[in-house]
């Protein structure tokens, strides 16, 4: 197990519910890959100091069970697997205090060299074998309908940026989220999502938010000057 940490849920992990907030689940996801990685010295740091490189995250799924409450603790694991070329997959599961199962999610990245910013092969880095080796996680290819129910345009602040001076992977899925109103979301939960990272976005510029609907999958794409950087599947019940 590459990850296994006890993780309790915060106010700030919370939404209006007093649960875990979607957007708060994936940070679950992405602490457990970067602690998981620096462990074998192969994290943003270690790739930067040995490789000349940083991880970025393509895809990543999140399947929802329920979801904790403030005060709880979850336990989550998570185990790293890649199919020994380009690509590496952190799959994670939470459970809670009885053991039952929370969310499973699957992060699909890739190792960037610095300089080009292009994509490194596994044997040139210094990342280690994973300790087994299982199917690699399944992304959909969107099929995303015509006609947009909602929208709307916002600029990049400095409080969307990350480390690599991107909008952070975090605020895309805020900005898609924004989308729906308090009430739809209280309504009907959450079950599953999917997001695709296509483009980089920067301080400054502007990104258009549409919504999509085909009965209770909503689909959302981020865009800037018509080069689509972001798409995004959401399943409510």
């Amino acid at each position: 197990m590459f990850y296994d940490k006890k993780v309790y849920i915060p106010t700030e992990y919370c939404d209006y519910t007093i649960r875990l907030g979607y957007c708060q689940s994936f940070f679950l996801l992405q602490n457990a890959m970067i602690d998981g990685f620096e462990v074998y010295d192969c994290g943003n740091k270690g790739l930067g100091e040995r490789c000349n490189a940083y991880w970025a995250v393509t895809k990543t799924k999140l399947h929802i069970n329920k979801r904790a409450f403030w005060g709880e603790t979850v336990d989550v694991k998570s185990d790293y697997i890649n199919d020994g070329k380009l690509r590496v997959n952190v799959k994670t599961n939470a459970f809670n205090s009885n053991g039952e199962p929370l969310f499973n999610g699957a992060q699909e990245l890739c190792v960037l060299d610095k300089e080009s910013h292009r994509v490194k092969r596994l044997s040139d880095t210094c990342l280690p074998k994973p300790e087994k080796q299982e199917p690699m996680a399944e992304f959909e290819k969107f099929k995303i309908p015509e006609n947009s129910c909602a929208s709307y345009e916002l600029t990049v602040r400095s409080q969307h940026i990350d480390m690599s001076r991107h909008v952070n992977n975090i605020e895309y899925i805020r900005m898609a989220l924004d989308l729906f109103s308090v009430d739809e979301l209280i309504e009907n939960d959450i079950t599953d999502i999917e997001v695709h990272y296509i483009g980089e976005c920067r301080e400054g510029e502007t990104l258009f938010c549409r919504r999509f609907d085909e009965g209770n999958i909503s689909f959302v794409t981020i865009s800037k000057e018509n080069k689509k950087c972001f798409e995004m599947k959401i399943i409510r019940r």
